[in-house]
């Protein structure tokens, strides 16, 4: 209880309510990451949602049509593997598109 110097009847109850939160289960801000698709740079992705990961990114290119999709993360960075540069270069394109609307 804090009192009031000036008189010593009066005071107030101070309280705290303090609730602690698991930081592994708890997301505090968006994560970005790097999107490359065979080494080459594409755009940043940004997750928004708690439940979201760097798997939508894959998500997006298999409902383009693409199929066999490899993607890693590594530090702040996804990476996607194509099965050959004409596909690379395919999916560098829709991954563009997809990362400037979002």
């Amino acid at each position: 209880m804090i009192t009031n110097s000036h008189s010593n009847n009066v005071g107030f109850p101070v309280y705290f309510n303090i609730k602690e939160q698991a930081l592994d289960t708890a997301k505090l801000s968006e994560d970005q990451y790097d999107v490359y698709v065979e080494g080459k740079y594409v755009g940043e992705k940004t997750l928004y949602a708690q439940n979201e990961d760097f798997h939508v990114v894959g998500d997006f290119l298999e409902k383009q049509g693409f199929k066999n999709i490899e993607i890693e993360l590594n530090g702040d960075h996804i990476i996607v593997h194509a099965a050959d540069e004409s596909e690379a270069k395919e999916m560098r394109r829709a991954l563009e598109v997809y990362l400037n609307n979002r």
